[in-house]
């Protein structure tokens, strides 16, 4: 399978239950990940509610579908695209200060 069909089969696998937006300060901040390159410590569920978590570096944040994702990558070199509204945890890995605002 090409990279291109595995890219869009993982995110056809991600959109099992309806998009619930998140806040646009929050979206900021993944953007701004993305704009200086900073790495983040993630835990979000899978379509399958399985827990994953890694550290990440952003690569990119976009709209498909109707629903908004974060393109991540860890050292490893493992890619991730993970729906926004799925991440739980999200910390600079600097500092680890918290990226979600609380309740």
């Amino acid at each position: 399978m090409n990279l291109h069909k595995s890219f869009f089969a993982r995110i056809a696998l991600m959109t099992d239950s309806p998009y619930a937006p998140i806040a646009c300060g929050l979206h900021e901040n993944y953007q701004f990940a993305v704009m200086k390159r900073a790495s983040l410590d993630l835990r979000w569920r899978e379509a399958d509610e399985r827990i994953r978590e890694a550290r990440v570096m952003p690569r990119d944040v976009f709209t498909r579908e109707g629903a908004e994702y974060l393109q991540a990558e860890d050292s490893d070199g493992t890619s991730y695209t993970i729906r926004l509204d799925r991440i739980d945890e999200a910390r600079w890995a600097r500092d680890g200060v918290s990226l979600i605002p609380p309740d």
